[in-house]
């Protein structure tokens, strides 16, 4: 009985400790799914949205099979560790310390984080050092544990939560009810 009341309390303390503060979307959308995924973050919760744009612009990662995208995860993989390994985003200023709660939007590549996605968090770990955050992935079908490991590997000091919200392509359109549900699981309860 102690163990189950130690176990709530703590899961309480968890939903307050991201509940009292703003809460902010970073998203990457190249199809527009996470894009309406963020709309929908934003009307649950009165997130701000930030989006990150690739610097190029025009790119067109869809042709060819993908080839662009896939380019771009294996430079990333051959070399993690090298800030010449992803490709540049459009400059992006964010107060992070604003911000108590965090939620990164993006879809999956070849089993990855999207690559503009992963660069945004290469380049802004530091902020990201202690936020709470949380991951919702988009893809046609694969699971996303490469992106949560992409995830853990780029904000090694974040404090990532132990379920990240994993919509299909196909169940956009039932984003509403899946995001409202995720924020109940993970215990937000912060409403705009």
């Amino acid at each position: 009985m102690k163990k189950l009341l130690i176990t709530a309390l703590l899961g309480l303390s968890t939903a307050v400790s991201y509940a009292e503060g703003k809460t902010l979307m970073i998203f990457y959308s190249f199809s527009g799914n996470i894009e309406k995924i963020a709309e929908t973050v934003k009307a649950e919760t009165g997130a701000d949205l930030v989006k990150v744009e690739p610097l190029q612009e025009g790119l067109n990662y869809a042709a060819n099979n993908y080839s662009l995208g896939s380019d771009l995860i294996d430079r990333i993989r051959r070399n993690p560790n090298d800030s010449k390994s992803y490709p540049p985003i459009e400059p992006i200023k964010i107060d992070f310390s604003s911000y108590d709660f965090v939620i990164i939007g993006t879809p999956l590549w070849w089993s990855q984080m999207a690559a503009p996605m992963q660069t945004f968090l290469y380049n802004n770990a530091n902020e990201l050092e202690g936020k709470k955050l949380g991951l919702i992935v988009s893809s046609a079908s694969s699971g996303i544990s490469g992106v949560e490991r992409d995830a853990h590997r780029l904000i090694p000091k974040g404090d990532l939560l132990p379920r990240s919200l994993w919509i299909r392509s196909s169940q956009t359109s039932s984003a509403p009810r899946l995001v409202s549900n995720w924020l109940k699981e993970v215990g937000y309860t912060e409403k705009k």
